[in-house]
């Protein structure tokens, strides 16, 4: 396969190793911990990471 067939495909060829970003993710802490029940319903067991969703309000319309 050509290097352009490569590229289009997503694929790069094994020369050409790019980093293109660099994750940091804490060890979670195991405090504060919800009930099964209410973690399913929130989404997390975590009750640090319950944050709540904005949406609208955090983009400014003009107002």
């Amino acid at each position: 396969m050509e290097d352009n067939q490569m590229m289009c495909c997503g694929k790069m060829p094994p020369d050409n190793k790019v980093s293109l970003a660099m994750a940091y993710v804490p060890m979670q802490q195991w405090c504060k911990i919800y009930p099964s029940d209410v973690g399913f319903t929130r989404g997390t067991i975590f009750e640090q990471l319950d944050l709540p969703w904005i949406g609208e309000e955090a983009v400014s319309n003009g107002k």
